[in-house]
């Protein structure tokens, strides 16, 4: 099947699934029903899966939408976040101990691939790194990817039951600019196609989603726009994101998913609960609601989180920038950790 046919048929079958969920009411109904479409069809073994050209697209868009949540009042209120940012970083380190020392007993991995598997880092930096200091590349790859998506999965069902709990319905997507004008969407296209570029040679550190974010923050902040992308792109986005999520699952084993997929999925619900003990600490004395530190502590991807963020109306600027602190805290401190505690768990 011609490449063009395959990319028509896996967008259709995101496309599908997250309709099916949107009827279902189910929460993010674009991301999640895309992701188990997806993965539905890459178990099968069809190759049905989206190009890198649809990453392409979807880091840069979103990038220029969680750049739209910076303004100058949440600038200012940037160094009030250090009490949250601190408690973040002692989190991510107590959680990487603890899962090497689980990974190495449960999963029987070998220290540096149990060690890189537990970082709840970004998916291609820690494999990368794990991988070049001996590690497992396939092992860290499949755990990163499940972490991924488990916390996908689980924090957006876990958020509406949390808000119906606490007298909340539910939640509603982010209302987009009613008075957006040609050169609004030509100033956010430029953030996105420029920041694309400029962000490519720094791509394994996620330049091409990292420098529209900051170029959209930018023109936000100076006030040249105050646009933010409308519902229908956002779920085309939901999507790409979700689409490539569950493409992740093909060439799945049977070996594999018995061992190192089940292992993966235990561990990241132990996470998500550790960040929701996190989360329930840093509420003493922090302004952020549950639901914002939840989705600050979530290990998840910084695309996916972000638009998790977006979808549910939080306060995006404070999740991302969580988010960036604890992906950026992990790769530069992983490294050292190991060489000091490494060899000895």
């Amino acid at each position: 099947m011609p490449a063009v046919f395959r990319a028509i048929a896996a967008f259709l079958v995101g496309l599908i699934g997250g309709y099916i969920f949107l009827l279902l009411h189910a929460p993010l109904p674009w991301t999640l029903g895309s992701l188990v479409a997806s993965a539905l069809v890459a178990l099968t073994g069809r190759s049905w899966f989206l190009p890198q050209l649809a990453s392409d697209f979807a880091r840069p868009c979103v990038g220029v939408l969680a750049g739209s949540a910076f303004t100058l009042p949440v600038l200012m209120s940037l160094p009030g976040w250090w009490d949250v940012l601190t408690v973040l970083m002692i989190y991510s380190i107590i959680v990487t101990i603890l899962g090497s020392l689980y990974f190495q007993r449960v999963a029987k991995f070998d220290p540096v691939t149990a060690f890189f598997a537990s970082a709840p880092g970004g998916l291609g930096e820690l494999s990368l790194l794990g991988s070049s200091l001996g590690g497992n590349l396939r092992s860290l790859v499949l755990v990163h990817s499940m972490r991924i998506i488990t916390v996908v999965f689980v924090v957006p069902f876990a958020v509406r039951w949390y808000m119906a709990s606490d007298g909340t319905v539910s939640f509603a997507p982010p209302h987009p600019s009613e008075t957006a004008e040609l050169v609004d969407w030509a100033i956010l296209i430029a953030c996105g196609v420029a920041g694309f570029f400029i962000g490519r040679p720094l791509r394994t550190l996620g330049g091409v989603m990292m420098v529209p974010m900051v170029l959209s923050a930018a023109v936000h902040i100076a006030g040249l726009t105050a646009m933010t992308p409308p519902n229908w792109l956002i779920a085309l986005v939901q999507i790409f994101v979700g689409s490539l999520a569950g493409s992740r699952f093909a060439g799945l084993s049977w070996p594999e998913f018995r061992t190192t997929v089940v292992a993966a999925v235990v561990w990241s619900l132990v996470l998500l609960v550790l960040a929701m003990l996190a989360a329930v600490l840093c509420r003493t004395f922090s302004d952020a609601s549950l639901v914002e530190l939840v989705l600050a502590f979530a290990p998840g991807g910084l695309v996916e989180i972000t638009i998790v963020a977006y979808a549910m109306s939080v306060h995006v600027a404070f999740v991302v920038t969580c988010q960036l602190c604890r992906i950026t805290m992990v790769l530069l401190l992983t490294p050292s950790l190991f060489k000091v505690l490494g060899q000895r768990i």
